[in-house]
């Protein structure tokens, strides 16, 4: 039971490994072809299109500007492509990007490790408080909602996407990470200890690209089901849980902080009495078949961005020549 336990778990673990491989492989090669351009020498590696996955405000400007205007983001066009992919990705598998794929849940998962080897365990807040921090998130991301979409029309949001500062918002991204300040390093450093402590502190409370998908999961046809027959009530669900659901009250977890990581289905001991399954007896996923299926739906979204020129960014080379040398001046 053990080894086959193990087995599952490290499965999810080689999914997210594979993920940070390339996430670390996308920010070296982004690193040195922008020092290869400031230094007038013919770049040796492209940009690397990944690199725009960490850039969700300008996706969602994209998105509002391709909905009101029909036009796809020619400038950070991957990014787009990424946020439609996790957002599709929780209407079809729940949250699964957060848990499967996204770097800073794996890193936040690696944390709450290390919390549970120095203390035993993970602390938890109080339930008035922790319902109070987790509208953070979603007031977050209603500030950034209101601002885009009902704050900007389709021309603006379409116009801010050919602006010199859309055009370096990635070189800007890398510069604000390599140059972090007092305030910036005791901000992360307070994030890491809080995130030490409490599982998911970051995830849970203050993501809001989690509080979207988050909402857009509440749709998907999967969801944690439970065999009230074959139940045995002895709550290992609930406490393997890294959201705090609790699962084991639960026909079928339809709450938003389900993230589809599985944990829950690993550690009952009754076969089949939790799965992760459509509804009225529809089809149920294991652990690889979704993998599999998350895998897919990834690779596929960028097969078909690339296919139809929604992948590559349209900056040319002499644009960003031109731009590299005045980035700290832009947008000031």
């Amino acid at each position: 039971m053990f080894s086959k336990l193990k087995k599952h778990v490290s499965f999810r673990h080689t999914v997210q490994a594979f993920f940070a491989i390339v996430v670390a492989y996308i920010g070296i090669t982004f690193v040195i072809f922008l020092n290869q351009v400031a230094n007038n020498s013919l770049p040796s590696v492209t940009r690397p299109a990944g690199v725009e996955a960490f850039l969700p405000i300008s996706a969602l400007v994209g998105l509002k500007a391709w909905i009101a205007t029909g036009i796809f983001d020619q400038i950070h066009p991957a990014g787009l492509v990424i946020f439609l992919a996790a957002i599709i990705l929780s209407v079809l598998l729940k949250r699964t990007f957060c848990s499967w794929i996204c770097p800073i849940g794996t890193l936040s998962e690696g944390m709450a490790k290390i919390g549970k080897m120095v203390f035993g365990r993970n602390f938890t807040i109080p339930k008035w408080l922790d319902y109070l921090l987790r509208s953070l998130k979603y007031i977050i991301l209603f500030f950034f909602i209101s601002i885009i979409f009902f704050g900007m029309s389709g021309a603006d949001a379409a116009s801010f996407l050919q602006t010199p500062y859309n055009m370096v918002s990635d070189v800007k991204m890398l510069k604000f990470i390599q140059n972090l300040g007092v305030f910036g390093m005791s901000v992360i450093g307070i994030l890491v200890v809080l995130s030490i402590l409490y599982e998911n502190f970051w995830c849970r409370y203050l993501c809001p690209y989690g509080g979207l998908l988050g909402i857009f999961s509440i749709f998907s046809p999967f969801k944690i089901t439970r065999n009230q027959t074959s139940c045995i009530q002895c709550g290992k669900c609930t406490k393997s849980c890294p959201n705090q659901i609790s699962v084991e009250q639960a026909n079928r977890v339809w709450s938003p902080e389900c993230t589809g990581c599985l944990n829950c289905v690993q550690q009952c001991p009754v076969k089949e009495t939790l799965t992760f399954q459509a509804p009225q007896r529809g089809p149920s996923l294991t652990l690889k078949t979704l993998a599999l299926s998350l895998l897919g739906i990834w690779i596929l979204a960028i097969i078909i961005a690339k296919l139809t020129g929604h992948w590559e960014s349209s900056i040319s080379m002499e644009m960003y020549k031109r731009l590299l040398p005045v980035v700290d001046q832009i947008g000031h």
